[in-house]
């Protein structure tokens, strides 16, 4: 029973938030809120279930004890699914509503407009409501997956039709990067804030590598990040204004030749932020 009722919450988020990023002006308001909601309700199930596992479990023989304890837990499972799918669902809309500004990144918009501050002000209002209503523990992990998804943002839009110019790039990117880790810091720890954001440190360590250090910079960012695509730094590279035609390809073959091999290493096969994006898929993977 429990998984048919948890099969119908999936699909019904599903169903709703379809509705609301395809055609928000004809769903009615509140999504957001219900969705809350049932996060809330999923996880006092959990709770509840496993009061019951704990205090009733002590009370049955042996017997019956390793299968009721089993099965309680895999209902509590069950519940805590629901629950995920439903700060996934919180996660999916507010990146919809953000999509126009993070398509934009790199563009002439981007260099020219402030496009970070409505990003900010956007994220500040779903977090108060969410801080306000949501779970603990699911706040908690909703707002690591939208940091790890405003990170991704700016990996993902290196395949967008933009380009990276010497300087301007790199000092627009420090600006926003300091700006958006002093908001997160205010949500979340600030070690974690610090941790993910890194990913858009090493995109601006490759923007501004010189042309004899790109190597080096590459390898050196692969003994952290083994999964780095290496379709996401010849994309950089390829979108550097400050690289010559043959300097560029005698980059990139010194990189590809060095990689050789690399696809099924072990190493390879460790998966980091790299590996969630859906841009770049990463080394090893089909």
């Amino acid at each position: 029973v429990f998984q048919d009722v948890g099969r119908q919450w999936r699909a019904l988020l599903d169903g709703e938030k379809a509705k609301q990023i395809e055609a928000p002006e004809t769903v009615a308001e509140g999504l957001v809120d219900y969705t809350m909601a049932l996060a809330n309700e999923q996880i006092r199930c959990v709770v509840q279930a496993e009061t019951i596992r704990d205090e009733t479990g002590a009370r049955l023989t042996r017997a019956h004890q390793e299968r009721f304890r089993a099965e309680l837990s895999q209902t509590m499972d069950i519940f805590m699914g629901v629950a995920e799918a439903a700060t996934q669902t919180l996660a999916d809309i507010v990146f919809s509503d953000l999509r126009p500004i993070t398509q934009a990144l790199y563009t002439a918009d981007w260099y020219q407009d402030d496009l970070l501050q409505p990003v900010i002000e956007t994220l500040k209002d779903y977090c108060q409501d969410f801080g306000d209503h949501l779970d603990k523990y699911l706040c908690r992990r909703l707002m690591q997956d939208l940091l790890t998804r405003f990170a991704l943002s700016y990996i993902d839009a290196v395949a967008g039709k933009i380009k990276f110019h010497k300087g301007a790039t790199t000092e627009k990117l420090h600006s926003e990067l300091h700006r958006a880790s002093k908001f997160f810091k205010e949500h979340m720890d600030g070690g974690a804030v610090s941790e993910t954001l890194n990913v858009v440190r090493i995109l601006i360590s490759l923007i501004d590598s010189t042309p004899a250090m790109i190597f080096l910079e590459f390898f050196s960012v692969k003994k952290q990040y083994p999964d780095l695509p290496l379709a996401l730094i010849e994309d950089i590279l390829a979108k550097r204004d400050d690289l010559e035609k043959a300097q560029l390809k005698s980059i990139v073959d010194s990189l590809r030749q060095k990689s050789k091999g690399d696809a099924g290493s072990s190493l390879a096969k460790q998966r980091t932020l790299f590996s969630k994006s859906k841009s770049y898929p990463p080394l090893g993977s089909s």
